[in-house]
């Protein structure tokens, strides 16, 4: 007896169904993953375009990066990755140092790729480098060096003594004074400091023969001071004779440009007010009586 049709059928489902139950499912590769910024999937990976199921990459922080936490690792489960968990930042430098007599310009930050720059204190100059690049192994280069500020030997003044102190070498805010040989005097300023440009300022002094002529009053005497010749400093006064009045300065000083003041001079005094009068009118009385034969 054969077998129906319905029979038939009903092993054919069989079979098929048979068929996909012992058949392997064909699994679901996945393309290559993406990680976050600052992050590169490892050497073992990074060349392979794609992965079979239920591998499991591994990422890695670039260069200059440090993991902040996170698993380095994603899987592939039919034909998606995993959530990245992995998190970079860059790394930090630590503050590159201590600089003595100055000090680092951080704008820039510690951290990666930073730069700091240096600068040295008034009246000291850098010596070196004065940038510091944030490197893989930290800041490069060494800590820069800021030296005080030398002047060499200050201005030779003609007719001037040595200069105190009498040095080859003076650093930054070193300060040194002229003096003139005898007879000579000093116009200026009598000390001049090392400054910040490694120049001493301000201009030094000069030595002049300073030397006033002697006054001439008319009608005048000499109360005070000494007798010609006028150095530099030295002082006469003067007063007027009987009758006569001074106009200007009695009392004058030598000073570098000359006299402190105007020469003075004595004028005769002119009678005003009540005692003219009263001279007049007995002047007129005598004369009247010599005209008269007045005894």
């Amino acid at each position: 007896m054969l077998p129906s049709k319905y029979v038939c059928w009903s092993l054919i489902i069989g079979m098929v169904q048979l068929a996909f139950m012992v058949l392997p499912v064909q699994a679901q590769e996945c393309s290559k993953p993406i990680g976050k910024p600052n992050m590169v999937l490892t050497e073992a990976f990074i060349t392979k375009e794609t992965f079979g199921e239920g591998t499991i990459a591994s990422f890695e922080c670039e260069i200059g990066y440090a993991r902040a936490g996170g698993s380095r690792s994603v899987t592939c489960t039919a034909g998606v990755w995993s959530t990245v968990t992995l998190t970079c930042t860059r790394k930090s430098c630590g503050h590159p140092g201590e600089v003595m007599n100055g000090n680092y310009i951080l704008d820039e930050g510690i951290l990666f790729g930073a730069r700091a720059a240096v600068t040295c204190d008034t009246g000291y100059m850098l010596v070196g480098s004065g940038v510091r690049n944030c490197m893989v192994e930290g800041w490069d280069g060494r800590v820069p060096v800021c030296e005080v500020v030398k002047c060499g030997k200050p201005p030779t003044i003609v007719n001037g003594g040595l200069v105190i102190p009498p040095d080859d070498v003076y650093h930054y805010r070193s300060v040194v004074e002229y003096s003139c040989e005898k007879e000579f005097t000093l116009v200026g300023t009598k000390s001049i400091v090392c400054e910040k440009e490694g120049e001493f300022q301000p201009a030094p002094p000069e030595c002049k023969m300073v030397s006033c002529p002697a006054p001439v009053v008319e009608n005048g005497v000499r109360i005070e001071g000494r007798l010609p010749p006028y150095k530099h400093k030295s002082f006469v006064t003067y007063k007027c004779n009987d009758g006569y009045k001074m106009i200007g300065e009695a009392s004058l000083t030598c000073e570098i440009e000359g006299w402190s003041a105007s020469i003075p001079t004595c004028k005769g005094k002119t009678c005003f007010g009540v005692l003219c009068v009263v001279g007049l009118v007995f002047m007129l009385i005598i004369i009247f009586h010599h005209m008269h034969g007045c005894a």
